[in-house]
């Protein structure tokens, strides 16, 4: 969240990823109204009732140092302070806003502001609740624990640069992960604080992008090589997968809309079109829209999106120093 504040060359303030129409704009003014009302309004009542009333003097300097302590409540910053009421409101920029508006987008192109509202409120206790904001201060400072880092060979993607518009690029070996039969040997609680971190370490990369360019950067860019599909299904290992896919989409990728722009699934033989059809039919709508499939290696349409040096060699492309191992097997 608010992942480009503070950035000084983007003037440091909150910013919006394009030009909105008036309608949106509106939209968008009448989101945050509601949201700083009830939200941010019930936070500061409840410090302000935490206030010894028998002292006036004593009265001034608890506010005092309340606001002081609690800057990043009211002013969105990328990283926030642990201490977070249960319900995690903190400020938000527009960028943030605008993407849990678009989340809830109707078909007839008009703005759901009460789920949007509904789905930033559970997003902000979910963030509390699985310690998002620690997260953030790890990834940081490079503390990443063990069971992350076994999760990552158990599961591999690698970011592997950024495409032709600077968002980050991600490349998954995602078939292969089907096939290793690797979703039983770690606990659920273990890939969903894993996945925690992927997540997170997309709005990192996304920062460092803006920061390098000068640019919004709001969204990835994700590639999933689906090799070793077919052999997942006659071992029928890819069906110990399925749940675990249900459990990420609905306990923490719904908290964390609108941050793929375009999704290139490949490798994958019509043979795989009906795990894939599974798959699609527990994703959220929106997501699904930007699913692209291809059967094999589709070097132009890569290229359409990214840099030939971006694309790792094996794909056709000339990257020679991504670290992008083989699926570990445990």
């Amino acid at each position: 969240m608010n992942h480009l504040c503070g950035i000084p060359s983007l003037g440091g303030g909150a910013h919006l990823p394009k030009v909105l129409s008036e309608d949106e704009l509106n939209a968008l003014k009448t989101f945050r109204a509601r949201y700083e009302t009830e939200a941010l309004g019930e936070l500061i009542n409840s410090k302000v009732n935490i206030i010894d009333n028998d002292a006036e003097e004593k009265e001034d300097s608890s506010l005092q140092h309340n606001m002081d302590s609690n800057k990043e409540t009211h002013t969105p910053t990328y990283e926030v302070s642990y201490d977070l009421p249960a319900s995690g409101i903190r400020s938000l920029d527009d960028i943030t806003l605008y993407r849990f508006m678009l989340a809830d987008k109707c078909k007839t192109n008009e703005f759901d502001l009460e789920a949007s509202h509904t789905r930033l409120i559970n997003a902000l206790k979910f963030r509390k609740e699985y310690k998002s904001d620690m997260i953030v201060h790890n990834l940081a400072t490079n503390n990443i624990p063990d069971k992350v880092e076994e999760c990552r060979r158990l599961r591999v993607a690698c970011w592997a640069g950024t495409d032709h518009e600077c968002r980050p690029v991600v490349f998954e070996r995602l078939g292969e992960f089907f096939s290793s039969g690797n979703t039983i040997k770690v606990e659920i609680d273990d890939w969903i604080t894993s996945y925690l971190y992927f997540l997170e370490t997309h709005f990192m990369k996304m920062r460092q992008s803006a920061e390098k360019n000068g640019k919004i950067v709001d969204r990835i860019v994700y590639f999933a090589d689906f090799q070793g599909v077919v052999t997942s299904i006659m071992n029928r290992k890819i069906w110990q997968v399925i749940p675990l896919l249900q459990t990420l989409v609905k306990t923490v990728e719904l908290h964390y809309p609108e941050i793929v722009d375009h999704i290139i699934l490949f490798n994958a033989p019509r043979i795989a079109s009906a795990a894939y059809k599974v798959v699609k039919g527990f994703l959220d709508p929106v997501t699904a829209a930007k699913i692209q499939l291809f059967s094999g290696v589709p070097l132009e349409r890569f290229t359409e999106l990214v840099p030939v040096s971006v694309i790792p060699q094996e794909y056709g492309g000339t990257n020679t120093t991504l670290d992008y191992p083989k699926t570990a097997l445990k």
